[in-house]
């Protein structure tokens, strides 16, 4: 068996609609009771948008996260 590899940081997927943040990944809960679904990855916050999401859910999320 191979010895485990160290995990590369994260890196931007041109056209992903997944966002996730280094280091937020606390605020998970917290996002939750105020509605908005993202998800804790390794420490990382990961939000994923997709067709139905509007400009009004990303600053929905974005002002959480500056609130």
């Amino acid at each position: 068996m191979d010895p485990p590899r160290a995990r590369a940081p994260p890196r931007p997927v041109p056209g992903s609609p997944i966002v996730a943040v280094p280091g937020l990944g606390h605020r998970q809960d917290q996002l939750s009771r105020a509605g908005i679904r993202v998800s804790d990855r390794a420490g990382n916050l990961r939000a994923a948008f997709h067709l139905y999401n509007s400009t009004a859910d990303v600053d929905h999320l974005l002002n959480a996260l500056a609130g």
